[in-house]
C-alpha cells in the first residue's frame, strides 16, 4: 500500500526526543535478566578459564555494561600538542 499524499494517518512528528524504542528497551531488559540469573555461574566457571578466555569474556561483557563512545566533532583550531616534536 503506497503512501497517499496528505494522508492524515501518517505520523509526521515522529517519536519524541528521549523516548526509547519499545523493542530495544524490552530486549535490554531481557538480556539484563538473563545475565543476572547466570552471574553466579559465570563467576564460578571463570576460575576454570584460561587468561585469554577470561579477557575475551570480560571484553564481551564490558560492551553491554558501558555506554558506547560516540565520535566527537573537533574544531579546526586545535591547541598545539605537548608532544610536538617539530621543534626538536
Amino acid at each position: 500500500m503506497p503512501f497517499i499524499k496528505n494522508d492524515t494517518n501518517i505520523n509526521r512528528q515522529g517519536r519524541k526526543v528521549g523516548v526509547q524504542n519499545i523493542k530495544t528497551s524490552e530486549l535490554k531488559t531481557l538480556l539484563l535478566s538473563v545475565f543476572e540469573s547466570n552471574l553466579n555461574e559465570i563467576v564460578k566457571q571463570q576460575d576454570k578459564l584460561t587468561l585469554n578466555e577470561r579477557l575475551t569474556l570480560n571484553k564481551t561483557l564490558l560492551a553491554y555494561c558501558l555506554p558506547s563512545i560516540k565520535t566527537e566533532l573537533h574544531s579546526n583550531t586545535l591547541e598545539p600538542s605537548i608532544f610536538d616534536t617539530s621543534n626538536w
